[in-house]
């Protein structure tokens, strides 16, 4: 079974992205790497205290946003907040669910199946 990587969304308002005349402003996400956390932690502004720690992980990791040619800093900061506020709580459900899911093997016929488990601390 493979792991599944990327996420396709649809933000809710899709203001301040390029997209065709009459569609819906929507995107690709992948999962945060470890990688991409150690380069925010790098990064001179967000050393600073400048509360740009969201705006630099999500423009690591939409990867596709409306017709933008390449997603950057600059492209999450002209969104609309409730899009940025969709975004960060995607983040959050997409890289949590995949921390929960492991696979499990049926004892009689020996397949194997994606199941998730619950976390210290939850019911």
């Amino acid at each position: 079974m493979t792991l599944r990587t990327s996420f396709r969304f649809t933000l809710p308002n899709g203001k301040g992205v390029k997209v065709e005349p009459g569609r819906k402003t929507s995107g690709v996400m992948r999962l945060i790497q470890v990688k991409d956390l150690v380069a925010i932690e790098k990064d001179a502004q967000v050393v600073q205290g400048t509360g740009l720690f969201y705006i630099v992980l999500l423009s690591k990791t939409v990867t596709e946003l409306g017709l933008e040619r390449m997603v950057n800093r600059n492209t999450i900061e002209q969104l609309n907040p409730a899009d940025v506020s969709f975004l960060i709580d995607l983040m959050h459900e997409i890289n949590h669910q995949v921390i929960k899911q492991t696979p499990l093997k049926c004892a009689s016929c020996g397949s194997i199946q994606m199941g998730t488990f619950a976390l210290l601390g939850e019911a």
